[in-house]
């Protein structure tokens, strides 16, 4: 399409993600720092990449069989997933911050 190859509209969508990264890594940063230990950080955060990465695989491997519309609707349920737990943890009553 006329939009999908407008060099204004792609530069914009690049800057947009971007700006989103930008935001998301100093975020989990920072929460993670609220609710995992020091001592465990480092194993929490390579248990939690096993599933991620399980997930990744298997809906680049069901692609073809999902096609686009499918893989979109996997990650907008991941999404979907990641607010429910952020609203959790919103909700959740302060605990001690680990130091």
């Amino acid at each position: 399409t006329a939009c999908s190859t407008s060099l204004s509209a792609v530069l914009s969508s690049f800057f947009v993600f971007e700006a989103c990264v930008g935001v998301y890594f100093p975020a989990i940063g920072t929460l993670r720092s609220l609710y995992i230990p020091d001592s465990h950080r480092s194993r929490m955060t390579a248990i939690f990449q096993v599933p991620l990465n399980l997930i990744v695989v298997a809906v680049m491997l069901s692609s073809k069989r999902l096609g686009l519309k499918g893989s979109l609707t996997c990650s907008t349920l991941a999404l979907k997933c990641a607010f429910l737990a952020q609203l959790l943890l919103l909700c959740r009553p302060q605990t001690r911050r680990h130091s």
